[in-house]
């Protein structure tokens, strides 16, 4: 597993979650869900973006797509959205750089919009499969908490 010495495997997790609530919440809509269906649920949110600016990015794969999230929503996501959000950091594109790459050979994704389809899948989760702290993560977000 990529960077599993480092502290959250060099992720960023949303705020009010861990790293293994993340992977928690992506395996169970993974197995929820068709890809066409998810790709419907999780295209207005990304339809919706207008600022993709964020400069802050983490890693959540290797290069194949594999790593702690299903590979089939990495293969969705980079399907669905734009160049230089999510994209694989290759070892030959590094070449005679100035600093050494510490994600090199992993997919990275801008942490922003991570997050906020992070809360989208939360939402999208069936609620009798959550964990009680991620079922009132949700009833706190639906209530606008």
């Amino acid at each position: 597993m990529m960077f599993e010495e480092l502290e959250n495997y060099r992720e960023t997790a949303p705020e009010g979650l861990e790293i293994v609530d993340v992977e928690f919440i992506w395996w169970t809509v993974a197995a929820c869900f068709t890809r066409v269906a998810l790709r419907d649920l999780l295209a207005p949110v990304i339809a919706e973006r207008q600022d993709w600016s964020c400069f802050r990015f983490s890693p959540i794969a290797d290069l194949k797509g594999d790593g702690r999230y299903p590979c089939a929503v990495i293969d969705l996501l980079r399907d669905m959205l734009p160049p230089g959000v999510l994209y694989g950091v290759e070892p030959d594109a590094l070449e005679g750089a100035e600093e050494p790459c510490e994600v090199v050979g992993s997919f990275i994704i801008q942490d922003e919009i991570w997050h906020e389809l992070t809360w989208t899948a939360l939402r999208l989760a069936p609620i009798e499969l959550l964990p009680g702290h991620l079922r009132d993560a949700r009833f706190s977000g639906d209530l606008g908490l």
